[in-house]
């Protein structure tokens, strides 16, 4: 493995001197430009690969990462530098469960990106190692996915996410809870608020916009922390009015940017 790490720098070093130019450093827009990368191998343990369906992915952008390690979503701060130098931080974790195969990846790749110190991009292949190249994560670009329509698909939330200061933050659901969107093509919507049901009416206007009515919802009783987060989510959809689509993700956010809900197709 130590190898293969070894002839992917020979080869970049032999492109470099062929062309007669003298090393360039890396621009960390790269990181960026690409949107997310998704998982095509690892040295740590291939095998494990092999037994989910579910690659991991990452994407970096302006001091932030955003990675969907199989079954949660994790966000945090990374630091990337012109010379190939990275620190990705252990960042905020949701807490879906899911199943052993898909955990077992999860649960590495997590562990992995912690000890990830540089990074490479070349045909847009990114190559994030470790201080003795003895660990490599290679990434390549996805191909294209048809975003999913807003109208007709259930969406299920993924965590709160809050922005202040400059500052951003993930809050994860309340284990147990599920919150769900649904937005029909008459401009129906309904849900589940983690306790209860809840039904109104979304008004889709110019562009991104989107404007949600006060929801009704149903009366049952539950436990005061999903009780309040309950409270917490049907204020923030009230407040919501952008919404934008990636694939099958949904991403609702208010008005000064200062919050934002991310769904993914349930």
């Amino acid at each position: 493995m130590k190898t293969k790490v070894h002839y992917y720098s020979a080869f970049l070093a032999m492109f470099i001197a062929c062309s007669g130019a003298a090393p360039v450093p890396q621009d960390p827009d790269q990181l960026g430009s690409q949107g997310f990368w998704v998982l095509e191998s690892w040295t740590a343990d291939p095998e494990i690969l092999t037994k989910t369906t579910s690659s991991p992915s990452i994407s970096f952008r302006k001091g932030k990462y955003f990675a969907n390690p199989g079954i949660n979503t994790m966000s945090g701060n990374h630091t990337a530098k012109r010379n190939g130098r990275i620190v990705i931080h252990r960042g905020l974790l949701t807490e879906r469960t899911g199943d052993p195969a898909t955990t077992a990846v999860e649960v590495l790749f997590v562990k992995l990106l912690s000890s990830v110190t540089r990074w490479e991009v070349a045909n847009k292949i990114l190559v994030l190692l470790d201080e003795a190249s003895e660990l490599e994560l290679r990434f390549q670009v996805p191909k294209p996915v048809k975003a999913l329509p807003l109208a007709g698909t259930e969406w299920a939330l993924e965590g709160f996410e809050r922005r202040e200061n400059k500052a951003l933050s993930f809050s994860a659901l309340i284990t147990g809870t599920t919150i769900t969107l649904s937005i029909e093509a008459d401009g129906r919507a309904t849900g589940s608020s983690g306790v209860n049901r809840y039904f109104g009416k979304a008004e889709l206007g110019q562009g991104d916009r989107i404007t949600f009515a006060p929801m009704a919802s149903t009366r049952r009783a539950g436990p005061p922390k999903a009780m309040a987060q309950e409270r917490n989510y049907l204020k923030q959809l009230s407040e919501a009015s952008n919404w934008a689509i990636d694939g099958d993700c949904l991403v609702l956010t208010g008005k000064n940017g200062s919050f934002a809900l991310r769904y993914g197709a349930k």
